[in-house]
């Protein structure tokens, strides 16, 4: 039971860290729009673009190896369809993390599926939330507050099932201009207060979700990671943008 108990923490520690990508699209690789509902003064989901082929260029670090630097390529690589509904699979290899994404234009960003590596098997463990968790609320407004709470499980070596209850607490502290490596954006800052179910108390995760970009800066307890380059779907003209990052060929 002991060994039993120590794969679950493992599992678990994690679960709330790093949040990327997009969610239900139309064949094409698009996400359908939904304007008709949405007011026109609303460009909420411009801070979170999905298109299958996008890519994000990142240096990071993680906290017990600050000395380290990663350079992270992470795209959207293609849909998978789970419980019936189309979600981005969304893949960082530098980093071993994986994710389903679930876009909803009217409602917000949601998270389904995060997949991740087990450090003793080396293989990836696949974590389901239910429900999905709402990371990105629209419309995005400074002052906003809501909270999860769900269950995240997973099923090891394929019978050993384990899970935690789940709480976090979010809030959108503010929009600025953030100046990065792949430019100058608009970008909404957001804290979520994480609470794993393992009993460590509540960890304070900051991300910033830049407009036309996504996922630009993150500050968490287990990593750092700043946006340095991209290449983008561009909704509005029907065309890809980028900008590459100097030495490209290290991102992976």
């Amino acid at each position: 039971m002991n060994k039993i108990a120590t794969i679950t923490a493992l599992i678990c520690v994690s679960l709330a860290v790093s949040i990327m990508a997009a969610g239900p699209v139309k064949p094409e690789n698009t996400v359908k729009p939904k304007a008709e509902t949405a007011t026109a003064a609303d460009d909420s989901y411009m801070y979170y673009p999905g298109h299958v082929g996008n890519i994000l260029y990142l240096k990071g670090t993680k906290r017990s190896a600050p000395d380290k630097l990663l350079y992270v390529k992470a795209e959207t690589r293609a849909m998978e369809k789970r419980d019936g509904r189309d979600y981005f699979y969304f893949y960082a290899p530098q980093v071993e993390i994986r994710y389903l994404i679930d876009v909803d234009r009217e409602n917000g960003i949601s998270m389904k599926i995060i997949k991740y590596p087990f450090p003793f098997f080396g293989m990836s463990i696949e974590v389901t939330l239910t429900p999905e968790m709402t990371f990105m609320k629209f419309p995005l407004k400074v002052g906003e507050k809501w909270t999860y709470t769900g269950r995240g499980e997973a099923t090891l070596l394929g019978f050993i099932k384990v899970g935690r209850d789940l709480r976090t607490d979010f809030e959108v502290m503010g929009k600025e201009v953030i100046k990065t490596e792949a430019g100058d954006f608009d970008a909404y800052n957001i804290l979520a207060n994480v609470d794993e179910g393992d009993g460590k108390g509540v960890k304070a995760e900051k991300y910033w979700y830049a407009k036309g970009l996504g996922y630009a800066i993150a500050d968490t307890t287990g990593h750092r990671a700043d946006i340095v380059g991209y290449k983008l779907y561009d909704e509005a003209t029907g065309t890809w943008k980028e900008k590459l990052p100097e030495g490209v060929e290290k991102y992976e």
